[in-house]
């Protein structure tokens, strides 16, 4: 809030002229941004409910018991039933681990995200953008070749 604030003082005190159809674009964008900024907030502040975690151990567990039997029923190499067995307990357990990091991407664990580097990049470009060579309207240059000699471009 403080920004669009500070956006309508600076406007209008003159020190930057923008136009109402770019100034509303930019405060939707700012909404859009903290919309976002919420949403994030939310996952993390909310966990997984506790009966749906339990309920998934559980059914990995019987899935780990149960996976060994009935692979020897349906395979008659023993090789076979270890390598298919170990195959299957090993993709939907690195799945429920994989579920685990994504719950919470917001901390100080290896996979989490860099949110400190992230910020400092945005920083970064939000500060390129007063510098004075930012300020400038591009223009094309006199030198520029804005037909081909041979006659090929069209318009």
């Amino acid at each position: 809030q403080w920004i669009n604030q500070l956006i309508v003082e600076s406007n209008s005190r003159g020190i930057f002229n923008v136009q109402a159809p770019i100034l509303s674009r930019a405060f939707q964008e700012l909404a859009g941004g903290m919309s976002k900024y919420h949403d994030a907030m939310r996952l993390a502040k909310v966990p997984l409910p506790f009966p749906y975690v339990q309920t998934v151990e559980l059914l990995l567990l019987l899935h780990w018991l149960f996976t060994p039997l009935l692979t020897c029923m349906w395979v008659r190499s023993p090789f076979w039933a270890g390598i298919g067995t170990f195959l299957q307990l090993f993709v939907v357990w690195s799945l429920n681990c994989i579920a685990g990091e994504l719950e919470n991407p917001f901390g100080e664990d290896v996979n989490d995200l860099p949110l400190q580097d992230l910020q400092r990049e945005a920083n970064e470009r939000l500060m390129l953008l007063l510098r004075p060579g930012t300020q400038r309207t591009a223009r094309l240059s006199d030198r520029a070749i804005l037909e081909e000699e041979d006659g090929n471009m069209e318009g």
